[in-house]
């Protein structure tokens, strides 16, 4: 096993990460950095794997999650000799939820790291002006774990593909994308139903094979959410029923597209609402469970649209779902008459605030 100190001048990446692993160079300390979920998650579990013997995770193994951490108690952890020898590994998630002051007292563990020690961190975004960051740099190393595009997404496709015992050509592997979306943990899923549906003698992954299996990702549903709201507050009619007959022709059922629509605008409420009172993005974003760029959108549209066309919005949503569950209008119907209530009144209602 190879101690690494010497850090790389360029990002480091989770594939450079993986081929240190495969060499057996390991550094002291880590930190995942980034919000895609799969990669932290698998780094993790193989870092486990190679640190430790099994036996060992009872009694030398300890993780802790954000606010909840006690630095001072994983400094101690760490720095007491391992129970039956080998080695000792710690990890703390989400670390960009501690204050400056809570970070800086791991400083002098990381920069005296036993040898028998490993200091495991993520986050999905750090400060690099930090004494804290730049001691992760000098001692460890950051791994980069971003989101990655859907070029990136496509070829880990293709990857993963094979090691399911799937065959994958380029064109399906974008398909799957573009249905499913970019996080690879969904992708992930949707390869492991795939390996299912498959058998040796047939492992070529189809198109037809993607649209019969696959679960439309919720991030493409979002994304139409997205331009619909700002489609409403531009009083844009004929787009906003464009993106209506979008989401329909998906399948999805009217009373779920309903929920999205009044999701959305929960969240642009909370958001909007929740910024004017002080609260960070990054709060906010944890608070609602949505990454920073929802966060954005979401303030950009209660921006231009105010509180009182929000709540707006939510009661025509809600007298949407009245009229629908009664049965005094079809769900579509109902539907297109909320796009006209929200097109023509929002708009004028912002401009009047």
């Amino acid at each position: 096993m190879v101690m690494a100190r010497q850090r790389t001048a360029a990002q480091y990446t989770y594939r450079d990460f993986m081929k240190d692993m495969a060499k057996g160079k390991f550094f002291p300390v880590y930190l995942f950095l980034g919000d895609e979920d799969w990669l932290i998650a698998q780094g993790i579990k193989a870092l486990k794997a190679a640190l430790l013997a099994d036996a060992d995770t009872s009694w030398n193994f300890s993780e802790s999650q954000g606010k909840e951490a006690n630095c001072e108690e994983i400094a101690a952890f760490l720095a007491t000799l391992p129970i039956f020898g080998g080695r000792k590994a710690a990890v703390l998630r989400d670390v960009d939820r501690l204050s400056p002051t809570e970070l800086e007292s791991l400083i002098p563990l990381m920069e005296n790291m036993p040898d028998y020690a490993h200091l495991i961190m993520t986050a999905e975004s750090a400060d690099r002006r930090t004494k804290w960051y730049r001691t992760v740099e000098g001692c460890g190393q950051v791994v980069a774990v971003g989101q990655l595009d859907p070029q990136g997404a496509a070829a880990w496709v293709m990857e993963r593909s094979g090691q399911l015992g799937l065959k994958m050509s380029p064109k399906s592997a974008r398909y799957l994308v573009s249905q499913v979306g970019i996080s690879l943990n969904q992708l992930d899923k949707e390869l492991e139903k795939l390996a299912c549906y498959k058998d040796e003698n047939s492992p070529e992954v189809t198109l037809e094979d993607i649209d019969l299996l696959a679960v439309k990702s919720r991030d493409v549903a979002d994304n139409t959410i997205f331009r619909f709201t700002d489609a409403v507050a531009e009083g844009n009619e004929q787009l906003a029923v464009g993106l209506l007959n979008e989401l329909l022709s998906s399948g999805r059922e009217p009373l779920s597209i309903l929920a999205m629509i009044a999701r959305q605008f929960r969240i642009i409420a909370f958001a909007w609402e929740a910024f004017q009172a002080g609260m960070s993005s990054a709060d906010i974003g944890r608070e609602l469970g949505i990454p920073p760029f929802a966060v954005e959108r979401a303030l950009a549209q209660g921006r231009r649209l105010g509180g009182d066309c929000v709540r707006g919005a939510l009661a025509a949503a809600a007298q949407a779902d009245r009229e629908i569950k009664s049965g005094f209008l079809q769900p579509a119907a109902a539907l297109e008459l909320l796009v006209i209530r929200l097109t023509r009144t929002l708009p004028r209602l912002a401009r009047s605030t």
